[in-house]
């Protein structure tokens, strides 16, 4: 049973990502050096992983996906910004679908939410309400969320990528590596 468990859960990582490990990330100076050693450190932590493409921001995701997930330490999802969207705007829209993310958010056992990818979107209205209303019970029930994104903080709300209501509460969660 366990077993079925950890390949199921090793199914959701894209196949580029499925050999993830804090082992096997290649760091090519010493700011990634220095994240991967913090998140490895700290697997059950919050974190904003901000740098320039090919920083490996994404390998330290499913890393700490790895260990968190697969492992089995806690509850976990793991979705780029465009799932996540479509997984809350199906809900939303009342088809009956219930997102596993808003679902898992919403309850008060442990959960961590793995977001790739954040700063890939086209801000509407409808998206910042619902990743607000996310993003917002997560940080209410106290859950884990891990981020990557090629733009600070700071930019995300001078670029208008994010709400600024958004963005407080990622400050708040997360604690900013920048690689």
């Amino acid at each position: 049973m366990k077993a079925r468990i950890i390949a199921a859960r090793l199914q959701t990582i894209p196949a580029l990502f499925r050999g993830a490990t804090f082992e096997s990330y290649l760091a090519r100076n010493q700011k990634q050096e220095q994240a991967a050693t913090l998140m490895k450190s700290r697997p059950e932590g919050s974190w904003y992983l901000t740098g320039p493409y090919g920083s490996g921001k994404t390998h330290l995701l499913y890393a700490q996906y790895h260990e968190m997930a697969v492992a089995g330490r806690t509850r976990c999802h793991v979705r780029t910004t465009r799932e996540l969207v479509e997984e809350l705007k199906k809900m939303e829209m009342g088809s009956g679908t219930v997102s596993p993310v808003m679902a898992a958010a919403r309850e008060c056992t442990p959960y961590h939410l793995f977001w790739d990818d954040m700063d890939k979107i086209k801000p509407t209205d409808f998206k910042t309400e619902v990743l607000f209303e996310l993003v917002d019970t997560l940080y209410r029930q106290k859950h884990g969320l891990t981020a990557t994104a090629n733009h600070s903080l700071q930019d995300l709300v001078r670029h208008e990528r994010m709400h600024p209501a958004i963005v407080r509460r990622l400050d708040d969660m997360c604690r900013v590596i920048q690689i």
